[in-house]
């Protein structure tokens, strides 16, 4: 999929969330926040190291598995 859109899964996965969140107090609110905060910190890392892995590859540095 290359579409910049959320899938409806998602959609529903948001608003699920979205509804979750209303019942929180703002100390779990923040705490949430911050752990979605760190999940896409990570992601990034993720995606960086393969990008770099790619790069390598493409460069004849790593065999191709």
């Amino acid at each position: 999929m290359k579409s910049i859109e959320l899938t409806i899964e998602q959609q529903f996965k948001l608003k699920v969330l979205e509804t979750h969140i209303q019942g929180l107090n703002q100390q779990q609110a923040q705490r949430l926040l911050v752990k979605f905060v760190q999940i896409g910190m990570l992601k990034d890392n993720i995606i960086n190291n393969y990008t770099d892995i790619q790069s390598i590859k493409l460069q004849g540095y790593l065999p191709e598995l």
